[in-house]
């Protein structure tokens, strides 16, 4: 059985399994429903989903929540480099659009903003946990799925430390900047 740190890390992994021949992530896999398609387990939940059943561990999750880590600590088992760098810029391709349109209105949606903001800031940590302190980029043996090894192909900078912490510094610069023009969330 597929083993994810967080819901929110095997939530991702199914949106990218359902991914057609263009190296993004799909759509939002189904929501996550107790007693439907997330069964409660001894140690653990089981989701079922169009990937297979995936094990996330009460304790992971707990541990993940306590220290603010959405998609879990250490490095993932689940989603290679190649795929976190791709979720982190589709999210950030997500946010741009939301705050492009945002112009402050209450009855606008400022979440959406800041929330693919911050989903790509941590889809883009989860990519650098990869890459080793001495190293330029992040290692082959870090993308061991066809659609990360294709994405790779398709952009051969994708995982270099530039990038990585070119688009970090980008996306969390963003989210400080949308926070200073209209505050911070309420």
């Amino acid at each position: 059985m597929l083993t994810a740190r967080t819901l929110a890390e095997a939530q991702v992994y199914v949106s990218l399994t359902t991914a057609s021949d263009t190296p993004v992530p799909a759509t939002r896999p189904a929501p996550i429903e107790p007693g439907a398609n997330l069964i409660d387990g001894e140690d653990g939940w089981t989701l079922t989903s169009t990937a297979g059943d995936i094990a996330i561990a009460y304790a992971s999750e707990r541990a993940a929540r306590f220290i603010d880590s959405r998609f879990g600590l250490g490095v993932s088992e689940l989603i290679d480099a190649a795929q976190w760098a791709v979720v982190a810029a589709t999210y950030a391709r997500l946010a741009l659009e939301a705050d492009m349109a945002y112009r402050g209105h209450p009855e606008e949606d400022r979440d959406a903003v800041e929330l693919s903001w911050e989903f790509a800031v941590d889809a883009v940590v989860e990519a650098l946990k990869f890459l080793p302190d001495d190293a330029d980029e992040v290692p082959d043996v870090a993308v061991w799925s066809e659609f990360g090894q294709r994405a790779r192909a398709e952009n051969p900078h994708l995982l270099t430390r530039a990038k990585l912490y070119d688009d970090l510094e980008y996306y969390q610069g963003t989210l400080e900047d949308f926070r200073a023009i209209y505050g911070e969330p309420s």
